[in-house]
This record gives C-alpha cells, sequence and structure tokens, in this order.
C-alpha cells in the first residue's frame, strides 16, 4: 500500500483474499534449539548449554528471541544455563507475534529436554519434571528470585484429581492388550512470567447527569478475551453501581493515545487498573456533592448534585508500571492429557485433558476457564496440524488455504476437558489479586504432542525399537505414522 500510494499520490486501500492475504502475511517464527544437558543419576539438572536459531524472515522485526530466552526455563530450576541465540533472515515474509510468542517454543524445547533426560536415564518423565520443579527462594536464569512458588503442589493437587496413577496402569494394561492402537499420557508443567514495564494504559471514565450512565473507554483492545467485561465489573464495584448503567466505546487515539499493544496476556488486567484508578479519582471529585446529601442518597442523586455544583463528571487513568524485576509476577499451572492413536494411520483423538491453573482471585472465572481452554485449543494447532510449507527456492507458502493448512476443528477439542481454577490463591502483586490467563494455558497444550509421543513410544517398544527420538511441532498425522515405524513385516495374520 505504501509502494502504490507514492506512486499514485494518493490514498490506497488494498482488499486481499484469503490466499494471498496468507502468503503474504508472515507467521510464527521457527525455532531450532540444540542443547546438551547435564544431570545426575536421578535426573537432576546440573547445567544446560542450548544453540537456538529463530527465522525471522526477511526482516527482524517480529523477532521474538528475547521473550525465548526469558521463559526457556519454564517450571525448572538448573544452577547453570548457557543459551546463545541467533536470528536468522531468510526469503519469507517478517515473522509475526501471535498468542504465547516466543514463550511457546521456548517452554516446549525445555519439555523435550526433559523427555530426552528421561529416556537417556530409562526413567518417567514425570519423574524426572517432578524433581527439577522450581521450589521457593530459588533464582531463575535471569536472576529473580521465586518469592512465591506453588508449582510443586499444583502438581501434585493435579496428580491426584485426575487419578493419574490409576489412569497410568489402565493405559498400560490396553497398550499391552492392542498392537495397532496404543495411548498415551503426559503431564506438563508451566511457570509464565507477566512482566508490566513498557505497557502503558489509559482509562477515560465519564458520568452523564441526566440518568447516572458512566461510559467507559480504555487503551485496550477487545478481541474475545473478556477484556471489556472486566473492566465494567472493576468500574461497577468501584463505584459501587449496578453494571446496566455502564456503558463502553472501543479504544480510540483521541481518547487514549499512546497506549501499549493489547498484549502478553496484561492488556485486561492493566486496563482494569487503569478504569480503577479512574474510578478512584471519579469518587474523590463527587466527595463533596455526596457530602451536601443523605448518606443513603442514590447514585443518580449524587450525580445530580455534583453536577449542580459544577463538579467535573468526568476522570481519567495513565499508568505506566516499572519493576527492579524482568516479571511481576508468575502465573503457574499443570496440565495431563490422555491420547489414543492409530498406530496404522498416525490419527489421534485427545480423550481427556485436565487442566489445574492458578490464576491468583479471578475477576471473573467463566471468563477465565474460558480463556484457559481456548488457549490449550489454540496451542493444539501449533503443535499438532498447522504445517506451514515453502518452495525450498523462492520462499513461497504453498500451504496457502485451508486445503493445506489445517487449523484445529471441533473434533480435535478433548473429548472430556477439565479445567480448574486454584482456589483461595489470591496474587497480592495482581490486580485486585487476580492473574493474568491469555497465554500460559497454551503453552501446556504441548502435553498434547507428548502424550501422542508416549503413545508413539508404546507402538516402538512392541519391535524393540524404544530409544529417543525427538517429535517436532507440528506433529502431523503422517509424521507421526512415520514415526511409529510400521513396516509390513510386523503384520501377521
Amino acid at each position: 500500500t505504501s509502494l502504490a500510494a507514492y506512486k499514485l499520490n494518493r490514498p490506497v486501500r488494498v482488499v486481499a483474499n484469503l490466499d494471498t492475504n496468507t502468503q503474504v502475511v508472515g507467521v510464527r517464527p521457527a525455532f531450532l534449539a540444540r542443547y546438551q544437558v547435564g544431570c545426575d543419576d536421578s535426573g537432576k539438572l546440573n547445567a544446560i548449554v542450548m544453540t537456538v536459531y529463530c527465522d525471522v524472515g526477511i526482516t527482524n522485526d517480529g523477532y521474538t528471541g528475547n521473550i525465548f530466552l526469558s521463559r526457556i526455563d519454564n517450571a525448572y530450576y538448573s544452577p547453570h544455563w548457557k543459551v546463545t541465540i541467533h536470528p536468522c533472515k531468510t526469503h519469507t515474509p517478517t515473522s509475526t507475534f501471535c498468542r504465547s510468542p516466543g514463550s511457546a517454543p521456548a517452554i516446549f524445547a525445555m519439555e523435550s529436554i526433559m523427555e530426552h533426560v528421561a529416556k537417556s536415564l530409562g526413567k518417567s518423565a514425570e519423574d524426572v519434571r517432578i524433581i527439577n520443579l522450581y521450589q521457593e527462594g530459588q533464582v531463575t536464569p535471569y536472576k529473580q528470585p521465586l518469592t512465591y512458588c506453588n508449582i510443586s503442589s499444583l502438581w501434585s493437587q493435579l496428580v491426584k484429581s485426575c487419578d493419574y496413577h490409576v489412569r497410568r496402569e489402565a493405559v498400560e494394561a490396553f497398550n499391552k492388550a492392542n498392537r495397532w492402537k496404543k495411548k498415551g499420557l503426559s503431564v506438563v508443567p508451566v511457570k509464565f512470567g507477566i512482566g508490566w514495564d513498557g505497557a502503558p494504559f489509559s482509562c477515560v471514565v465519564s458520568v452523564f447527569a441526566g440518568d447516572g450512565s458512566v461510559m467507559v473507554t480504555t487503551g485496550g483492545i477487545e478481541m474475545g478475551q473478556g477484556l471489556v467485561t472486566k473492566v465494567v465489573q472493576v468500574t461497577a464495584s468501584t463505584l459501587l453501581i449496578d453494571v446496566d448503567l455502564i456503558k463502553t466505546r472501543p479504544s480510540d487515539v483521541l481518547t487514549a493515545p499512546n497506549n501499549s499493544t493489547t498484549g502478553g496476556s496484561v492488556g485486561s488486567e492493566l486496563c482494569c487498573a487503569a478504569a480503577l484508578s479512574a474510578c478512584q479519582q471519579l469518587l474523590v471529585q463527587m466527595e463533596p456533592g455526596r457530602q451536601q446529601l443523605p448518606g443513603d442518597s442514590t447514585w443518580q442523586q449524587v450525580v445530580v448534585k455534583c453536577f449542580d455544583m459544577g463538579i467535573d463528571l468526568q476522570a481519567k487513568a495513565w499508568l505506566t508500571r516499572t519493576s527492579p524485576n524482568v516479571f511481576n509476577y508468575n502465573s503457574y499451572g499443570v496440565t495431563c492429557t490422555e491420547v489414543i492413536l492409530d498406530v496404522l494411520t498416525g490419527e489421534h483423538q485427545i480423550l481427556r485433558t485436565d487442566m489445574l491453573y492458578d490464576c491468583g482471585e479471578s475477576m471473573n472465572p467463566e471468563i477465565d476457564v474460558g480463556q484457559a481452554e481456548g488457549a490449550f485449543v489454540f496451542g493444539l494447532g501449533y503443535w499438532l496440524s498447522e504445517h506451514f510449507i515453502r518452495d525450498a527456492s523462492t520462499g513461497q507458502l504453498l500451504t496457502k488455504n485451508t486445503w493445506e493448512y489445517k487449523p484445529p476443528s471441533a473434533h480435535d477439542i478433548p473429548m472430556d476437558f477439565r479445567v480448574s481454577l486454584l482456589k483461595n490463591a489470591p496474587n497480592p502483586l495482581g490486580i485486585l489479586r487476580s492473574k493474568a490467563v491469555g497465554e500460559p494455558p497454551l503453552c501446556m497444550s504441548c502435553s498434547a504432542l507428548f502424550a501422542i509421543k508416549d503413545a508413539i513410544e508404546n507402538a516402538r517398544s512392541e519391535i524393540s525399537r524404544d530409544t529417543f527420538f525427538p517429535l517436532n511441532a507440528p506433529a502431523t498425522v503422517d509424521v507421526v505414522q512415520t514415526d511409529c515405524l510400521v513396516n509390513v513385516d510386523n503384520f501377521s495374520l
């Protein structure tokens, strides 16, 4: 559009069909991680050395390597780290940010290391994960002490609530009785740092004297994550009015200039913080009018009195927060996923997923559970089906529509999907004691891939080939079937 506008000397709008749009727009950057791991005989980590390559496309605008570095440890402690990352320029469109940019591949890389260590030592991946979980007081690779860390408790609670050990025995019994159908089970934790630095947000709250209604607008963008609903809730609870009195308007640069991108899982909570501050300021402005009326006066009566007294019935808050640490706090969670795999075709079905997520004191549990469910399914496409294929010579995208590019559909959702929020876990460092929820659950959706890997390992053990192999993402049906090492010599009547 810029080139066309320059040549024509007039505004230009381009309307592209889906195929063209998909080919032109960048996607998540691909990552390649090579690693060396030092551990003792129990699987406890001593040191990790990793070299990472990140495909940024033709320019460096969508580079997420810095995020990768800050999330590479996931939920595990190692006393020694050396991670080097190289952005790689390629002949493809500039990569772009997408839900959990950098963090999803970093956590997947770390979970792959856990799987590799376990296989090398002849232990279960879950046993290796447990002994390496962070403990309160330990320090992350980026020198931030964990003053609060409940990941071990979450792990224990989920393993008990989902009957993990009983189901593990059932999976093993099923696999012994079936040659061409295999089940797999995997448990994956997450520690996800939430940072507010460099994310300013504002809020304007206006009260209308005619009927006492309230208009709220923030710098955040509602994209289905429930930002507006939470802002309305905070406004209503702070002003002590009914939500029916509150209306919202979309963000614009007149009312919310210089606001941050709505991302990093912090948009909702920081807009709520701005709304809280604006409402508190408004109440201070309205206090002289309230003092002139009896204590049982209605909101509308107070508003009219303030208007008659010439009091400004609008307030604006601008919040920009800094922290001495990389992250203001951490969100924690654990997910267990069970799958069934057709060894002959590579097709699979997610039978059940159990997730326990620490959302602090949730502002809206229905929204937050929905966000956790949506993030998990969003991630399933990333790990299992959304395979990009490009022309090796030109870089042109060949999987340009849904005939070739496969996002998750209804059939991919776990048949039994159980998401729970941790109870009685207020977050003193969060907004109204809550925690962010937009991205961390996506990172745990790799549990589906590792459950499939567990099923593949059971299939390979039938032919005495149960050695370590990497299962890269996306683990599409053809990749899974190939990794099962099915051979015609294995068939018999």
